[in-house]
């Protein structure tokens, strides 16, 4: 049977649902300090890289680019500078895991990652974001599943994978999960008011003309997390995601009615209106915004529609159905379990 693990949620009705019936564990963040004119980084990454490319899905990954050995990395910026201080870093490379020094990245195994993953945690982080005209807005809700006390800290980070332009004097040429900047800073926000049962929510906007060295806008992620200042231990993180672009579908329009059964396991139906004739795609992505699936449909006319989607072999969790007609998009969350 599959288990559910659930780190954000449709509505606030479905995530406590969830909450009922299933454990919340970790989403690993895992933070490596690098550069690209470091030698030992360069014999580290392309283990610890590997690794990452096996996982995918089951970590949040940041790589903060230093300034040393020599003038460093040209995407060295204030806020890496901040984490680095947080952690009182001193030599590179260094992976921290969910807070704690794990040493060089290339010792860091899937082993240890499913570990990290098991662990049980007491919070819930919603997290999404919208892109317009290069304003990003990151918001959501942070969902406390116990009273956590202390200092605490809600960090954003903006991370691209891969970038090239900064390759330097190491031999690296292709650089990945690279942090460029965090929202507002890498201070992160105080967050107070953690008790069972609360809803803390969060936003953060910035234009990305005002970011140095973004180099493909498309290949952008966004790492959300809550931290103890004291302890340095991640309570949780998460990558946000695409809105759901849930639409209020009305007689007069085209778009997506209705998911049914949703949650699925093995099939679900989309049935879909149509005010004229349209060539239909169909799109299927998990919840980092991956396309893993599409299906090209033939010209469909006016009136109601449904086709099938199998879900028997996709693992428990939340996707999104993207329904193209003509040039517009529709997208409804579909829950797999």
């Amino acid at each position: 049977m599959k288990k559910t693990i659930t780190t954000f949620a449709l509505a606030l009705i479905v995530l406590n649902f969830e909450i009922a019936i299933c454990q919340i564990t970790k989403m690993p963040l895992l933070e490596e300090f690098t550069s690209s004119t470091c030698g030992p980084c360069a014999a580290n990454n392309p283990t610890f890289d590997a690794m990452l490319a096996n996982n995918v899905g089951n970590f949040v990954c940041i790589k903060y680019q230093m300034n040393w050995p020599g003038t460093g990395d040209i995407y060295y910026n204030s806020d890496g500078s901040s984490r680095k201080n947080n952690y009182s870093v001193s030599s590179i490379p260094e992976l921290k895991v969910d807070g704690t020094a794990f040493g060089q990245p290339g010792g860091f195994t899937t082993s240890d990652l499913l570990l990290e993953k098991a662990t049980p945690s007491n919070m819930i982080i919603q997290a999404r974001y919208s892109l317009i005209d290069s304003v990003l807005t990151v918001f959501g809700n942070i969902f406390p599943q116990a009273d956590i006390t202390g200092n605490n800290r809600r960090y954003i980070a903006i991370v691209e994978n891969p970038t090239h332009n900064n390759a330097s004097s190491n031999g690296e040429t292709e650089f990945s999960y690279v942090e460029h900047k965090m929202l507002p800073n890498g201070v992160g926000i105080y967050t107070t008011g953690l008790n069972s049962g609360a809803v803390i929510p969060f936003t953060n906007t910035i234009d990305l003309r005002t970011v140095s060295n973004i180099e493909n806008i498309n290949n952008l992620l966004f790492a959300v997390w809550v931290q103890n200042s004291s302890t340095r231990e991640v309570l949780q993180s998460a990558w946000a995601v695409l809105p759901t672009g849930i639409q209020e579908i009305s007689n007069s329009s085209s778009g997506i009615i209705r998911l049914f059964p949703n949650p699925s396991s093995t099939e679900t139906t989309i049935q879909f209106q149509l005010q004229d004739n349209s060539t239909i795609d169909l799109r299927l992505f998990n919840s980092l915004g991956q396309m893993i699936g599409v299906q090209h449909l033939e010209e469909k006319g006016f009136g109601t529609h449904e086709q099938i989607i199998n879900t028997k072999n996709l693992s428990s969790g939340i996707y999104f159905v993207d329904l193209q007609i003509g040039n517009n998009h529709y997208r409804q969350p579909l829950m797999v379990q």
